[in-house]
C-alpha cells in the first residue's frame, strides 16, 4: 500500500475527532472496500445481493447514500442546512457539505462518519439478527447519539456548537412537541469510550414517544459500540 493509499488522501479520516475504530471504518468506506454484498460476490460469496432496506441490489454508493430509506436520512439532514438536494456518494458528499455548510469544517468527516456508521450498524442488526428497519428516524437517532458522544472528544467551544447542531437536527426530524431534557455542555475527554459533564446544563430535545428510543442521553452508551 502506498503512502497516499493510506495516508495523504486521507488526512482528514486521520485527523478527525472520532474513534480510531470509526476511521479505519471511514477509510475502508472511502477506500470502496467495506464488505457490501457487491464486495462480497466480488470474492465468491453466493447470496441475495438485494438491500435489507429495499429491493435494490447493494452496493456502497447505494447502501450509504443512494438507498430509498436513506435518503430520507440525508434528506433530513439538507432540510437542516437549507439543501435542495443530498449527496450520492462519499466524494460528493464532500463538495455538498462544504456548499450547505461553508464555516462547519470541523465536523464535516465527524458527520459523514456519524451517519455512514449508524447506517452500516443498522444494516448488520438487519443482516445478523434479522432485525429489520421499520423507521428511518432510528438511523437518525442513532448517528445524534454518535454524534452526542463523539462531541467528548472535541474542545468545550466545539461541543456547544455541535450539540446545538444536534438539537436542530432532532427537532427537524421530529417536528413541534418534542420533550426536553437537561445535559452538561462541558464535557471533557478522559477516554476514546468515556466522557464526563461538568456544571454548566443545555437544554436539548430527546426523542418523543412513538420513536423506539427513551431518550439519546439514555442510550448513548449501548448504541456507540
Amino acid at each position: 500500500m502506498s503512502s497516499d493509499e493510506a495516508g495523504s488522501n486521507f488526512k482528514h479520516i486521520w485527523k478527525a475527532k472520532i474513534p480510531y475504530k470509526i476511521k479505519i471504518f471511514l477509510w475502508l468506506l472511502e477506500s470502496r472496500v467495506v464488505l457490501t454484498k457487491d464486495n462480497l460476490i466480488k470474492r465468491k460469496w453466493v447470496g441475495d445481493p438485494s438491500c435489507y432496506f429495499c429491493s435494490e441490489e447493494e452496493d456502497i454508493s447505494h447502501l450509504f447514500f443512494c438507498c430509498p430509506v436513506v435518503k430520507i436520512i440525508w434528506g433530513i439532514l439538507g432540510q437542516v442546512l437549507g439543501a435542495n438536494n443530498v449527496p450520492s456518494g462519499s466524494e460528493q458528499y464532500k463538495c455538498w457539505i462544504k456548499n450547505w455548510l461553508p464555516n462547519g469544517a470541523p465536523v464535516y468527516t465527524l458527520g459523514l462518519a456519524a451517519f455512514c456508521w449508524a447506517i452500516w450498524k443498522r444494516r448488520n442488526k438487519a443482516c445478523f439478527e434479522k432485525k429489520m428497519l421499520t423507521n428511518p428516524l432510528e438511523i437518525l437517532s442513532h448517528a445524534c447519539a454518535l454524534v452526542f458522544y463523539w462531541a467528548g472528544l472535541c474542545g468545550v467551544d466545539m461541543q456547544a456548537t455541535i450539540l446545538a447542531g444536534v438539537k436542530t437536527l432532532l427537532s427537524c426530524s421530529q417536528g413541534p412537541g418534542a420533550n426536553f431534557f437537561t445535559v452538561s455542555t462541558k464535557l471533557r475527554r478522559i477516554s476514546e469510550k468515556h466522557w464526563i459533564s461538568a456544571s454548566a446544563p443545555l437544554n436539548f430535545f430527546s426523542c418523543p414517544s412513538g420513536v423506539p428510543f427513551a431518550g439519546l442521553c439514555c442510550v448513548c452508551f449501548s448504541l456507540v459500540r
